[in-house]
């Protein structure tokens, strides 16, 4: 166990960089040159350690807090000083195990619950707007799944089936005109498996053949649901818009 928490540890300290702490400027789309690296003392490059491990390894959202920095200050001096795991700790190892996975759950049943709750508002508004949609243009279908869709160039007769690769250009755009993705920005098209996409988009690509064009109404339960990606754009129960150019499909194949 020690050697697995040691190795989980490295890995998240390695994977931390300050580019972690800069990223909303790089996600603000400013760009300037890197600022002359200041110099500091040991004791402060040493200090950063300990911002780390509260910053990047969870600790925050498992309910530790200022009240908990001694008692874990306290466990790390022993940690360094002893050269290997003590019989007082190994004795107490399945004890903590059972403590840090009670707050991890906490943690998880909480944050699900908060999702949920933020996710309620938008659920309905997605609802809403699309139902306004449809009211005003007749060409928007809705399918079984609940996926709504309007062909803008129906393409080629044969259609993907979820198993086929596709190229694809698309933008993406929640109901309040957001942009969150798009190909076209990139200037190069999307590859991916249609079973590799959230449902809707998926689904919606096979509606259409190559070379043609088709607008996505995404509801919740067939996009990213409660759980988008920390951090973006969309929130929990946000309703997705993709305005979608299917432009081959299985292209490694045709190419072959």
């Amino acid at each position: 166990m020690f050697k697995q928490t040691t190795a989980v540890l490295a890995a998240s300290l390695a994977a931390f960089s300050f580019q972690t702490l800069w990223a909303h400027d790089g996600e603000a789309g400013h760009t300037h040159d890197a600022p002359a690296a200041p110099e500091y003392s040991e004791a402060e490059l040493t200090e950063m350690l300990g911002y780390m491990l509260a910053y990047n390894t969870g600790l925050k959202e498992m309910g530790f807090g200022p009240k908990d920095a001694e008692a874990i200050a306290k466990g790390l001096k022993k940690g360094l000083i002893d050269p290997q795991p003590s019989p007082d700790a190994m004795a107490k190892m399945p004890a903590f195990q059972q403590f840090m996975q009670t707050r991890a759950q906490a943690a998880q049943a909480l944050a699900a619950a908060e999702a949920e709750k933020a996710a309620g508002g938008n659920i309905e508004a997605g609802k809403a707007y699309i139902e306004g949609l449809k009211t005003e243009d007749a060409e928007i279908q809705t399918a079984e799944s609940g996926l709504s869709y309007k062909i803008i160039e129906p393409g080629a007769e044969a259609k993907p089936a979820m198993t086929d690769t596709v190229l694809v250009h698309y933008k993406g755009t929640l109901i309040d005109g957001t942009q969150f993705d798009s190909s076209y920005d990139r200037g190069q098209p999307a590859t991916f498996p249609l079973n590799g996409v959230v449902p809707g988009f998926g689904e919606g690509l096979t509606k259409i053949g190559a070379g043609g064009k088709i607008v996505l109404y995404i509801p919740s339960d067939l996009g990213y649901g409660n759980s988008p990606r920390p951090g973006g754009a969309i929130k929990p129960g946000d309703t997705l818009i993709f305005e979608c150019e299917l432009i081959e499909v299985n292209p490694e194949q045709a190419g072959q």
